[in-house]
C-alpha cells in the first residue's frame, strides 16, 4: 500500500507559477483564442445604456493550468458520488422527513418554501412519474493546513447541489483546454517549479452524461410530444453552459 502523502509533501509539490506579466501574456492570448473557438464563453456583463452588449461574448474565467488534488482523495470522492446520489434520492422520497424539516425554516428561506409548496401541490394532484432524473454537483476543497505538516490532505465537502448544478458543460471543456495547453506549451516559462503530466488530467464527462441522462428521462416519460424545459433566470450570463446541453440533446 502506498504511504499517504503528508500536507508538507503535498504543499511542497504544488506547481509554482511565474508572476511575470510578460511570460503570462502569451498564455493568456492562447487561452482567449482557444476559448473563443471552442465555446468556452459567457455573455458580457450587462451595462445600462449599452444595448450592443446584449450579444457581446467574453471568455469564461479559467485557470491557465489545473490545480493539484491528491489522487487518493480524488478517487475517494468519485467513489462516493453514487452513494450521495442514492442518499439524496431517498431523502427526496421521504415525505414526512422533507416536510417536517423544510417547514421548520419558516419565512427564512422563501425560495425553498416555494419549492416545497410546488412539491406538496404535485403530491396532492397525484402526478405520476415513470422515472426521476437527478442532476447533482458535489463541491470539495482540499484541506491541507501548513501548521499540520504530518497530517494528510483531505477532500472536504463544501456543498451538494441538486438545483444549481451549473458549469457542467464549461468545466468539461476546461479539461480539454488544459490538455491542449499541456500538449502545445508543456507550460514552459509558466511553471517555475513542479510539473504537470497528461496522466494527471482525468476525463470529465459531465456534459455528455447530463444530456444523455435527460434523454433517458425523456424516453421513460413515454410521450413523444413532451418537451425538456430549462428554467433560466433573467439576464443569464452563463447561457452557453446550458446551450451545450441543449445542442447535445438535439444532435445526439
Amino acid at each position: 500500500m502506498t504511504k499517504p502523502q503528508t500536507n508538507a509533501e503535498f504543499l511542497s509539490a504544488r506547481p509554482q507559477y511565474s508572476q511575470s506579466s510578460g511570460q503570462l501574456r502569451a498564455y493568456v492570448d492562447e487561452a482567449v483564442d482557444w476559448e473563443a473557438t471552442h465555446g468556452l464563453l459567457l455573455r458580457a456583463p450587462k451595462l445600462d445604456g449599452d444595448d450592443w452588449l446584449a450579444t457581446a461574448l467574453v471568455p469564461a474565467p479559467v485557470a491557465l493550468a489545473p490545480s493539484p488534488i491528491p489522487r487518493s482523495e480524488f478517487d475517494k470522492v468519485v467513489a462516493l458520488q453514487p452513494v450521495f446520489n442514492q442518499l439524496f434520492d431517498r431523502v427526496a422520497r421521504d415525505h414526512d422527513f422533507l416536510t417536517s424539516t423544510l417547514e421548520s425554516l419558516g419565512s427564512a428561506d422563501e425560495f425553498t418554501l416555494r419549492i416545497l409548496a410546488m412539491y406538496i401541490q404535485q403530491r396532492v394532484l397525484g402526478v405520476w412519474k415513470p422515472g426521476v432524473v437527478g442532476i447533482h454537483r458535489s463541491d470539495y476543497l482540499i484541506h491541507a493546513p501548513e501548521n499540520e505538516p504530518d497530517a494528510s490532505p483531505l477532500a472536504k465537502q463544501v456543498e451538494f447541489n441538486t438545483i444549481a448544478s451549473s458549469f457542467a458543460s464549461l468545466s468539461s471543456i476546461v479539461g480539454d483546454f488544459h490538455r491542449h495547453m499541456l500538449a502545445k506549451t508543456e507550460y514552459k516559462d509558466l511553471l517555475q517549479a513542479g510539473n504537470i503530466t497528461k496522466d494527471q488530467l482525468p476525463a470529465n464527462e459531465s456534459l455528455t452524461s447530463i444530456a444523455d441522462g435527460l434523454a433517458v428521462g425523456f424516453k421513460l416519460y413515454g410521450n413523444t410530444s413532451a418537451v425538456v424545459v430549462m428554467v433560466v433566470q433573467p439576464n443569464e450570463r452563463n447561457i452557453y453552459d446550458q446551450r451545450w446541453v441543449e445542442r447535445r440533446l438535439w444532435e445526439e
